[in-house]
């Protein structure tokens, strides 16, 4: 059997009853270099890499929310990363955090922030209308009307996001857009609702950029979320409003209709007394 070196490319005559059936090693007669031979043949010297440590798997990181790892319910320094990362990157927030929008982390994230919130924009606004001389104090100055108010505001507050996410739920369930439970549109707005009560420390102007700022932050998480179309959470977050500034202008126009269709009436009679438009 002839074999041919596969480093000096040079032939050697071989008994190919001696060779075994698996590779073995053998020095090359006219070059030295390790060549592997067999009955199937030669090839050369197998590189055996050395035994590396074994690695721990890869792992893939993914940043946990910062108010699920909170020291207490009032962690100001978890509640401002988290609400940072839903204001500012709201599409990546929901992507990355999707499948933690915890029911009851959000509702807690909720009461104790947007109240907060809602307290603050009330004392700026009573605040600031006792400096323009429209009251003589402010009803924070009573420690009953605070209390009071710090009392009911969180129910409030909890009632309201109840009643708004389900019509947004529903509205979204109508357009075709739910690809998720209840629970997870309830989460998006009560995260997002939690997160702009930041922008409450500036007065007046505070509450409205929350109010334009949360839409649009609502808006993204729903798409995300529900992953459906930013139409379809467009008009899930905006046609129930739409529809109640319909009837509520159809009410005041019937209204303004009535009442003046009833001053013509009653100035028809008093011509008709006085004579003036004989009928």
């Amino acid at each position: 059997m002839i074999i041919v070196c596969p480093h000096c490319r040079k032939k050697s005559r071989v008994d190919e009853s001696k060779l075994p059936v698996q590779p073995v090693p053998v020095a090359c007669p006219h070059c030295s270099l390790t060549i592997y031979i067999s009955r199937r043949g030669v090839q050369a010297e197998q590189i055996v890499p050395p035994e590396l440590p074994e690695l721990e798997a890869t792992k893939t990181y993914t940043e946990s929310m910062s108010w699920l790892e909170r020291s207490s319910v009032f962690d100001i320094v978890a509640y401002y990363r988290t609400a940072k990362e839903f204001l500012l990157r709201p599409e990546a927030a929901f992507s990355k955090w999707e499948p933690d929008l915890r029911f009851n982390d959000a509702l807690i994230f909720l009461i104790v922030f947007g109240s907060l919130g809602k307290i603050l924009n009330e004392y700026w606004f009573y605040l600031l209308t006792g400096l323009m001389g429209s009251i003589e104090k402010s009803p924070y100055e009573s420690v009953f009307t605070f209390l009071v108010s710090a009392l009911f505001t969180p129910i409030g507050i909890v009632l309201g996001t109840f009643v708004y996410s389900a019509v947004t739920h529903f509205m979204l369930y109508i357009f075709r857009g739910v690809n998720r439970s209840w629970h997870s549109t309830f989460a998006t707005i009560a995260w997002v609702s939690g997160s702009v009560s930041l922008l409450s420390v500036f007065p007046l102007i505070g509450a409205l950029a929350a109010s334009v700022w949360g839409f649009i932050s609502t808006m993204i998480g729903l798409k995300v979320v529900h992953k459906t179309s930013s139409v379809k959470a467009f008009f899930a977050l905006t046609l129930p409003g739409l529809i109640i500034l319909v009837i509520l202008l159809m009410i005041i126009f019937a209204i303004l209709g009535t009442t003046l269709l009833l001053g013509l009436s009653q100035m028809m009679e008093i011509l008709k007394q006085q004579g003036r438009f004989p009928i």
